[in-house]
Formats: structure tokens, sequence, C-alpha cells
């Protein structure tokens, strides 16, 4: 079983839409009832909020707290989960730490504003201290101006790995999501679709995600 963690201690970085999104692509792959999301975010619990108006069932959402994790994570790989994607909240660096600890990969959706960036910068730091590999993915970025290319580079001098794919600000993204599907269901010939499948292969290579050995797995 594979874990991915999305992770930034700011509020509005696209963690939920990510996290969803990467779910439905894994689960085409790997089938359903195959990848689980575990929700950590027990205020706004915007994944759970995509689950209630999703009309399959397919992607199974759980809400979780620190203290039970661990436990859920493993409760997921003995039930015959692939992969686990956990969806952190903002302000929570215990849980982030947790996610990051239980993860394979663990990603940084990251908005380029001045702000935005200096507050996941604390994020930067606090994954480098867990050792375990992570990614930043540029997310909600303008169609013009420098921002871009100028966070990437801000991110690429501190040895950091930022994903080649770029999300932009696209309401598709959005609207997707407000009616439970991800952006390639809502719109599949869209660019904004383009880009999250580019995304999502990215991802794969990071992880080592291979489709037919997690199968293989777990059928045994």
């Amino acid at each position: 079983m594979l874990t991915w963690a999305i992770i930034s201690q700011k509020g509005g970085q696209g963690k939920t839409t990510l996290a969803t999104g990467l779910a439905v692509e894994a689960t085409k792959e790997l089938g359903s009832d195959t990848v689980v999301v575990l929700d950590t975010d027990d205020r706004q619990a915007t994944a759970a909020f995509w689950e209630e108006r999703r009309p399959t069932k397919d992607v199974l959402i759980v809400n979780t707290g620190l203290a039970v994790m661990p436990l859920n994570h493993k409760r997921a790989r003995d039930h015959g989960a692939s992969l686990v994607i956990i969806d952190t909240p903002a302000n929570s660096r215990d849980i982030a730490t947790e996610a990051a600890n239980l993860a394979d990969l663990a990603l940084i959706p990251v908005v380029p504003r001045a702000f935005d960036i200096a507050s996941v910068m604390q994020t930067v730091k606090q994954l480098k201290l867990t050792g375990k590999p992570f990614a930043v993915v540029l997310n909600q970025v303008k169609a013009t101006g420098r921002e871009g290319g100028d966070t990437e580079a801000l991110f690429a001098d501190q040895g950091v790995t930022v994903l080649k794919t770029r999300l932009h600000d696209r309401k598709d993204f959005s609207n997707s999501g407000a009616v439970g599907l991800s952006v390639t269901e809502f719109d599949p010939k869209s660019k904004a679709a383009a880009e999250f499948l580019a995304l999502y292969d990215e991802v794969k290579r990071l992880s080592g995600f291979n489709a037919k050995r997690l199968r293989a797995e777990r059928a045994a």
C-alpha cells in the first residue's frame, strides 16, 4: 500500500481539491474501494462535503483525528486499500507531522502569493525534519505574470523539489468539487483536466506508484 499526504500549514492552497482529484485518478487504475482519503480536518471536513455530493461511492472518505490517524491508516491497509491519501488541515503542526511520518510522499500545494509562500516555508522546514520525500505543487497559478516562475525558483534554490506541472487558476477546479467530481470528470477535454492528468503522472513517478504491483499486493 502507498500513502500520499497533502500538507500545508496555510489554508486556501487547494489541499482537498488535490487529494480528491488524485483519489479519483488512482481509482480509475486500481478499481473501486481501493483508495481511501483520510480527512483530518474536523472543522471544515471539505473532503466529506465532496463525498456527500459525489454521484458514485467509489472513493472512501474517512474522517479521522490525530489520535486515531495511525489506526485508521492501518485499518485501510488491513481492509485491502492500495492507496491512502491523507488530507490535512491548516494550522495543525501535529497532524502534519503524523501524516508525513505515515506517507511515502508528501505534497505541499502552494499558491504563488507572497504571504502564502511565507507560510508554506514553515511546512517545508517541518517536512525536512521528518526526512520523508516531499514536493511542492504550484497551484492556482495566474496565466500571466512571473509569480509562478519566481516561486519555483525560490523553492529550487533551497533544494526543494517542485513538480514541473502547474495547476492554473481555472474555474473548473472549484466547479467540479462543488458537485463531487474531479476536474477530469467535470470536463475531460479541458485545459484543467490535462494539467491534472500530467500532475498525477508526476506524482506516480515520484512515489513509485505501480498499478499492476499494487493490484497484485491487494489480491495476495
